[in-house]
């Protein structure tokens, strides 16, 4: 009997954990250094791989981590840039992203599809095995294209059934690493009074050990945030950490670890830190317990939600392990003691108006709908991680604004669902189409959300709280050429460069047409630059080149420009 259960144990483990132990190559040709960790914290999601640097370049060679096929092609002005993905014989799946180009063959079926669409952006799933690749075979060059801040390799390894990303350390790179984590600031949640929140630095001791001064008091259920981040070697990043576990009087509580993570799920990020903290500091709280709607699963121990309950006055120790994946490991301590006073939970109250603040309980569980006057506020079910107090002001018009300042709740609250605004005022009719709803920024800039009239109403969806408003655009957007000019003598250059702008609405899309045909440009958004490379439907003599860019409001920008080869 033993020895059957041994077999059948050593069986489930190799099945179960092979997939980590692939004999994978690097994707690049030069030692690897993280600028990037996989689960780090980022705008509205975890981050899905690492990042690598490149030496502060574009252009150096990315190669294929094993034998697969091409599966996937994507190509977008934001998010992943330029981007490919491989499916592997073993279940697995890798991914290269920010690329500046594709390899000649891949290139050239995302130019056919392109020019058969009538699109930049594309997302063209492959016909398996239509494209197949070898270790360490040279399938694009590092760039940085979409949303990327800096030239770098974004890398991921998912499992190609689920298309879950596994954290790529797991499979053996070779990436030096021996610096311990930072932890940087401590916070205790008082759970029964929103209000009261205590922060506190911390004091580092020789080997990254860490402690507060004093005995910290708490009062009735409390949760602990740690403000923390790692680093590894020849980097200054500070990239996200692995695994962080807290102890109360020895006793492992909650556990966090980047192991895998789920798209689905990502956006729980904002539940999972101090959002407002975030928004109003900069700072980035890991939360050491869950709030009411959190769907992650990467709390591997989660006993009573992380929420710390003590029922004396004792001193009770607690600690905090903070790990990268390579065990470089960072301690914390800390005393707390509950206090014997007893405080009454915070109640929520519903429907009170303040002076000129109108206020009504928001359920997460629940529908919820708030109308008051000339607007509606529509949030479907579970599109808060929370309950809490909505809180909605009307404010002064300011230039430029159709009507009042629609002050919804405060930006500092996340939402996990989009939510309707319906914003009711006076608009003239000649301009009606030519209005949309904005989010009011910093210096009374305006921040385009989009907007469709139904009936008196201008309806929009968005997942953000903040100061809403009316707006108009009839405007079109701004061309210029960059090496570009009408009646241009054309010799050695080989493309066309023009920059286009729409600081009110957004560019909403954009055409080019060479001699009446379409032809493909290359968008960079963060330059702001469209490319056209030259091809064969240039012709010797004069070349009749337009550029029709529209913004979210149809606003209509026509360039032309009759060049000479």
């Amino acid at each position: 009997m033993y020895k059957k259960f041994y077999i059948y144990f050593c069986c489930f483990f190799l099945f179960n954990f092979s997939g980590y132990t692939q004999n994978y190559t690097s994707p690049l040709n030069i030692d690897l250094i993280l600028s990037g960790t996989f689960g780090e914290l980022r705008s509205n999601h975890f981050h899905a791989g690492i990042d690598l640097k490149t030496k502060g370049v574009e252009g150096l060679n990315v190669y294929s981590i094993a034998d697969g096929y091409v599966s996937r092609v994507k190509v977008s002005s934001y998010g992943y840039g330029k981007v490919i993905y491989i499916t592997h014989y073993d279940g697995n799946t890798s991914v290269y992203a920010h690329l500046k180009e594709f390899s000649q063959i891949i290139d050239s079926i995302v130019k056919i599809e392109q020019y058969k669409i009538k699109k930049f952006e594309i997302d063209y799933y492959l016909p398996k095995d239509a494209i197949k690749v070898k270790q360490k075979e040279i399938i694009g060059k590092s760039g940085n294209s979409g949303s990327s801040a800096g030239a770098h390799l974004h890398f991921e390894i998912r499992d190609s059934k689920t298309q879950k990303p596994i954290n790529p350390l797991y499979f053996n790179f070779n990436i030096k690493d021996d610096i311990k984590p930072e932890i940087k600031k401590l916070k205790i949640y008082n759970l029964n009074n929103t209000n009261k929140h205590q922060t506190f630095d911390v004091i580092k001791k020789e080997k990254n050990n860490y402690f507060v001064n004093d005995t910290l008091h708490t009062n009735g259920d409390f949760g602990i945030g740690i403000s923390t981040y790692d680093k590894s070697n020849y980097a200054y990043n500070k990239n996200g950490v692995y695994s962080i576990k807290l102890y109360v009087d020895e006793k492992l509580t909650f556990h966090f670890i980047a192991d895998t993570l789920d798209f689905i799920t990502t956006r729980f990020i904002n539940a999972h830190i101090d959002y407002k903290e975030k928004i109003q500091n900069k700072i980035k709280y890991h939360r050491l317990f869950k709030l009411p709607f959190n769907k992650l699963k990467n709390y591997k121990t989660n006993i009573n939600n992380g929420i710390i309950s003590l029922a004396d006055t004792n001193i009770h120790n607690l600690k905090i392990h903070v790990e990268d994946y390579n065990q470089n490991l960072s301690e914390i301590k800390l005393k707390v003691k509950n206090s014997v006073r007893k405080i009454k939970k915070n109640n929520l109250f519903n429907g009170e108006q303040i002076q000129d603040l109108v206020q009504k309980k928001f359920y997460h569980k629940h529908k919820n709908i708030f109308l008051f006057n000339n607007v509606k506020v529509f949030l479907s079910e579970y599109s808060l991680y929370e309950d809490m107090i909505f809180s909605y002001s009307l404010l002064d018009s300011i230039k430029g604004v159709y009507g009042n300042i629609h002050r919804c709740h405060k930006k500092d609250t996340p939402i996990h669902k989009k939510y309707d605004l319906y914003i009711k005022e006076d608009v003239p009719e000649k301009i009606k189409n030519k209005v949309y709803i904005a989010k009011r920024e910093k210096e009374n800039t305006f921040k385009f959300i989009g907007g469709k009239w139904e009936g008196l109403y201008l309806k929009t969806s968005t997942r953000e709280f903040g100061d809403f408003c009316i707006v108009a655009d009839s405007t079109g957007p701004i061309i210029k050429g960059v090496n570009i000019f009408p009646g241009k003598k054309i010799n050695k250059q080989k493309n066309i460069k023009l920059t286009i702008e729409d600081s009110k609405s957004g560019i909403k899309k954009f055409e080019a047409t060479v001699n009446n045909k379409w032809v493909l440009l290359d968008y960079d958004h963060k330059t702001k630059i469209v490319k056209y490379d030259f091809n064969e439907i240039l012709k010797k003599g004069d070349n009749k080149f337009v550029l029709r860019v529209t913004d979210n409001c149809n606003n209509l920008t026509t360039y032309k420009a009759v060049f000479t080869l």
